[in-house]
């Protein structure tokens, strides 16, 4: 399975793609929305779950929700996780489409059994 990981944290970044690789994910990574976005729009096909942040610099999570909703022909899951623990962001980002909302900080046992599930 083919996760895109989008984190501008950089420890947060590395710590939860070794842990995915390690749990037999391939992962793609990124620190910004706007390199995540042109992957999104050009190789779609090779993403079977978006992991994304919210505040994300060149283009946000909220821009990284809306290129992978906007693909018609694959529906990919998309988690976000973030360190808004607002009732508002949460409800805008499923009016988005995302499929989960997790705040930080968070357990990665936990976000390992949201994956399963969103997966199966």
């Amino acid at each position: 399975m083919n996760v895109l990981l989008v984190e501008d944290d950089e420890m947060l970044q590395k710590s939860l793609a070794y842990f995915l690789k390690s749990n037999k994910y391939q992962v793609t990574d990124f620190d910004n929305g706007l390199d995540a976005i042109e992957f999104i729009e050009t190789r779609a096909d090779k993403i079977d779950l978006v992991i994304t942040d919210l505040n994300l610099p060149y283009a946000g999570g909220q821009q990284v929700i809306h290129a992978t909703r906007t693909l018609k022909e694959i529906n990919i899951p998309v988690i976000v996780l973030t360190s808004s623990g607002v009732e508002a962001t949460e409800l805008e980002v499923f009016d988005l489409g995302a499929d989960e909302f997790i705040t930080k900080p968070f357990s990665p046992s936990v976000l390992l059994k949201r994956i399963e599930k969103l997966i199966s």
